[in-house]
């Protein structure tokens, strides 16, 4: 799914719930962009920092080309092997973003979903999906969210500034990744369009259902913020109320890169 950060052992199995429920709430953005670009009829796919490969399994569903899954953490694979167990068209390979183990001109399709967020070089990242995509074949870049724009209602003074990129900025991350593909694309010399993915705004029952799927994670990320028990308690119950009276408002835009890199 993505080059994340480093995640302490004790909070691996949050984490990998986390991605769970992101792979399925985010199916509906991510797989209408594979059939676009035509990632059925491929031959050989790149998907770049798979992780725990739930988003890998969604490709390996639509399409009959083989596909080559690489991350740089053998824990994340350690996962997606078990979750890929079944698929005899992906391969598992260890390696980073930043100096792909492949040949130039290689892929038909190259795609990463989450990834450029938590890139210590973005633009070497798709330099590099640049070289090994094949002349006239396509590289998507999915799901790189840009906090700058998110829109949050009922406020929280203390809160929501963690959530709108502090958080991701303590991790390492870009919170506004987003808004730089364009030119992270055009810099690596494809032919480039740009979305994005998510216009729907879910409703209040959705967001409560995600909250408490993936709460021990939301919680930890304020305490590691420096907010006391009594003030995420206060917030809680606030998040809450708001979710049952119905008015509560959640939209952060999650952009989408496509890139064609031209014939020769």
């Amino acid at each position: 799914m993505a080059v994340n950060p480093k995640i302490p052992e004790n909070r691996f199995d949050d984490f990998i719930k986390k991605l769970e429920l992101q792979a399925l709430e985010t199916a509906e953005e991510r797989i209408p962009l594979y059939l676009k670009i035509g990632l059925k009829d491929a031959g050989l796919i790149l998907d770049i920092g798979c992780g725990s490969g739930m988003v890998t399994r969604d490709i390996a569903h639509l399409t009959k080309g083989k596909i080559i899954a690489i991350d740089g953490s053998e824990e994340m694979l350690k996962v997606a092997k078990k979750i890929l167990k079944m698929y005899k068209n992906v391969e598992l390979r260890l390696g980073e973003a930043e100096n792909l183990p492949f040949d130039d001109n290689m892929f038909d399709i190259v795609t990463c979903n989450l990834l450029l967020m938590w890139a210590k070089n973005p633009q070497k990242v798709v330099n590099e999906m640049a070289r090994v995509i094949k002349p006239g074949g396509t590289i998507l870049a999915s799901l790189e969210p840009d906090y700058g724009g998110k829109l949050h209602w009922p406020e929280h003074p203390k809160v929501d500034p963690i959530f709108a990129g502090e958080a991701i900025k303590a991790r390492g991350g870009d919170p506004h990744i987003g808004r730089k593909l364009r030119l992270l694309f055009v810099r690596a010399g494809l032919e480039t369009t740009i979305g994005i993915g998510n216009t729907r705004i879910w409703s209040c029952q959705e967001d409560r259902a995600y909250y408490f799927h993936a709460r021990d994670f939301y919680v930890k990320a304020l305490k590691e913020a420096g907010l006391s028990q009594n003030d995420i308690d206060k917030w809680e119950y606030d998040y809450l109320k708001s979710l049952d009276e119905g008015v509560q408002l959640n939209f952060f835009p999650q952009f989408y890169a496509i890139g064609k890199k031209p014939q020769d």
